[in-house]
């Protein structure tokens, strides 16, 4: 018996793992209401920032390009990632009015913060910051 060419291995191969993913996804998903009560004690509530893309934009980018010495100082980086996530939040309307072009590459890189700063990755903080500023310097028009 002969074997298939690599291709058709490598096809069959990716067939195989795609239909495994689609079952894994299709798994029920269970609660366990004990974790729920227990974090809604513990929730805090926030509130957005007020203004202007204009004025929070460059808030957003000036508190990205902080994330990574935060992140290498041992600092509180969760804190700056969860600015910037609020931040991003009270903006996103705007942009998407104004620009929606850039709508999806904000938000990926503020997730790309939130990312760094859950796996420890300061290099991704940088990357994601440098982003930032390429987006704020092409909204505001700079």
């Amino acid at each position: 018996m002969r074997r298939p060419p690599p291709a058709r291995r490598a096809a069959l191969c990716l067939l195989a793992v795609s239909g495994l993913a689609s079952a894994l996804s299709a798994c029920a998903t269970t609660y366990d209401t004990t974790l729920a009560s227990e974090q809604a004690s513990t929730s805090t509530s926030s509130t957005l920032p007020n203004g202007s893309a204009a004025d929070l934009l460059p808030r957003l980018q000036h508190e990205a390009e902080g994330l990574s010495a935060l992140m290498m100082a041992g600092k509180d980086a969760e804190d700056s990632a969860q600015r910037i996530q609020e931040l991003w939040d009270a903006v996103k309307a705007e942009v998407n009015t104004k620009r929606p072009d850039l709508l999806s590459d904000f938000s990926l890189n503020v997730g790309r913060c939130a990312h760094a700063v859950q796996f420890s990755r300061a290099a991704d903080a940088d990357k994601a910051a440098r982003n930032i500023g390429v987006l704020v310097a092409a909204y505001l028009g700079n």
